[in-house]
């Protein structure tokens, strides 16, 4: 057995058989343990929250505009005035990059809706029956997803938020205007409706059946504005981008169109930037409750060391080094800190399973862009907490070995 862990065993059963009119060793190791406990709940509750704020703003910015965007030169998804056949000869390679599920076929047109009191822009988003409506069912707040399987479709599914400001609902027909060289008007019925909160895009963005905007835009049926390429949730969309990069350059044609890939965080920049505010917040918190938890151990461990001053003087007459006498108390300091660690990953993990599957802890929408507290495990990442937390907490009680060293065994033994 390692004498050092024995010999601190021996001062905590000591300490714990101690007259019961003398708490102020007890108390010292509980304010350690709380602290510790605290510290680690908060950091692990902090990562848990800025985990699931990311993914669910990945999930909603890549669901309506792809995680990756092939796009004309100088030109956004939202492209409508310059647009590309959809005649790629490398598109097949795309699918076959780790990382990204599938490339969709998208095309654009603005117009407007009147309303007996108002008149509404939105972007008409055309998509064709291998659309991936995923997200959209997930999020329906009324209705279905629409068919465009058969025949060219006159339904639309636009968000909840805009068709309350409209006064319109499900089964509905709206009229829409498009200004061009000539004034077009196109009937549609309303199916379904979604309720994404990502409002700038929830009180623009409708979608609808591919051909009928190519009608709309002039195009022919190969013309398309852009290709959304959906990667998966764990992948890292800035490697993908290079990835696609290096295959667009290596694999392009002469027949093939000039395209450039944009990602979702270009797209949207504002959202990604607040993401990474979080981030640095995170940090912060991070590194504040780990010096916190530091100093009130070493508030707590030097407490210890006081109350078993006596004890460090004989175990120096009996030939430990200072170093020695370090190893001991810094055993007591680590099995304080291992159970705050515990009991603070315990409670964090739980709350956050509570938060998770019952969405107890709401949020505002148009400030959030969730209506919930977004939670998302990552068992790496809590791990890794711990493990920092535990280097930095130690790190920061090897000050007292000065104290130790200090110490004087004829002084203390005389006053024992």
């Amino acid at each position: 057995m390692n004498k050092y862990r024995y010999i601190a065993g021996k001062i905590r059963s000591g300490a714990a058989t101690e007259a019961k009119g003398d708490r102020m060793g007890s108390v010292s190791s509980v304010i350690g343990l709380v602290s510790v406990a605290v510290s680690i709940f908060v950091i692990i509750v902090s990562i848990c929250v800025l985990l699931g704020f990311r993914s669910e703003i990945r999930s909603k910015t890549s669901a309506y505009m792809g995680s990756m965007a092939l796009v004309a030169p100088g030109q956004t998804p939202l492209n409508e005035q310059y647009p590309f056949t959809d005649s790629i000869s490398y598109l097949g390679k795309l699918d076959s990059i780790p990382g990204i599920d599938a490339c969709q076929r998208v095309a654009y047109c603005s117009g407007m809706i009147k309303t007996a009191e108002n008149i509404f822009g939105a972007h008409f988003k055309g998509v064709d029956s291998l659309y991936n409506f995923s997200f959209f069912k997930e999020n329906l707040a009324g209705g279905d997803v629409p068919d465009f399987s058969g025949r060219i479709s006159s339904d639309i599914m636009l968000a909840a938020r805009l068709a309350r400001q409209m006064g319109y609902g499900v089964g509905d027909e709206v009229t829409a205007y498009y200004i061009g060289e000539d004034v077009k008007v196109r009937k549609f019925k309303i199916c379904g409706l979604f309720d994404a909160q990502l409002e700038n895009l929830d009180n623009t963005m409708i979608l609808c059946d591919i051909r009928q905007v190519q009608r709309i835009n002039g195009w022919e049926k190969d013309e398309i504005s852009t290709i959304e390429i959906m990667a998966d949730d764990r992948s890292d969309i800035d490697l993908l981008c290079n990835k696609v990069n290096d295959l667009l350059y290596e694999e392009t044609q002469d027949d093939d169109p000039t395209l450039f890939v944009t990602s979702v965080k270009r797209l949207f920049p504002n959202l990604y930037d607040w993401l990474n505010l979080l981030d640095f917040n995170v940090v912060a918190i991070l590194l504040l409750m780990i010096v916190v938890a530091g100093f009130n151990m070493i508030s707590s461990l030097l407490i210890i060391l006081f109350r078993n001053i006596s004890s460090i003087g004989l175990l120096k007459a009996m030939g430990m080094t200072s170093k020695g006498v370090s190893k001991v108390f810094r055993n007591i300091a680590l099995n304080i800190v291992g159970k705050g660690l515990l009991i603070g990953t315990v409670l964090a993990v739980a709350l956050c399973a509570v938060q998770k599957y019952f969405r107890i802890l709401t949020l505002d929408p148009e400030n959030y862009f969730v209506k919930y507290v977004p939670i998302v495990f990552n068992f790496w990442y809590i791990l890794l907490a711990n493990i920092v937390a535990l280097a930095a907490i130690m790190l920061i009680l090897s000050l007292t070995s000065r104290f130790v060293a200090r110490v004087s065994p004829d002084k203390t033994m005389r006053a024992a």
